[in-house]
């Protein structure tokens, strides 16, 4: 059992559950990794920071991922961090709130969500 934590320029070619983590906190790297080991399920981790700047990969990515986690404190990236939260398969966490999504989660709650989520579908299809 593995996941992939990535950054950019880097991309990976495979059948994982794939996530788009928008400028995280070192901790909430870390506490998502710790969960990742624990909890029996593989996943891609795209990383994306404030500092990184490459735009293109961040777009490829996005498009690569299953799910955006994006935090919403303010900072140069905010422009792109708004605009992203509006597609459905964004999800946020943060100061700021959007009446057109209401769908906040930590990178935290989701991961342990999806696999709460993927444990109840397996044992229905038994």
């Amino acid at each position: 059992m593995y996941s992939n934590f990535i950054t950019s320029p880097d991309f990976v070619e495979n059948n994982l559950h794939t996530i788009l983590l928008i400028d995280p906190s070192e901790n909430e790297v870390t506490d998502s990794a710790l969960i990742c080991k624990n909890v029996g399920t593989d996943f891609n981790v795209y990383i994306y920071l404030e500092k990184d700047k490459d735009y293109e990969w961040l777009e490829k990515a996005f498009n690569l991922s299953d799910a955006v986690i994006i935090n919403t404190t303010s900072n140069e990236l905010s422009k792109v961090k708004d605009q992203m939260v509006g597609h459905p398969k964004s999800q946020y966490y943060g100061p700021k709130n959007f009446f057109d999504n209401n769908r906040r989660s930590t990178p935290m709650e989701y991961l342990i969500n999806y696999v709460r989520e993927s444990s109840t579908k397996s044992y229905l299809d038994m």
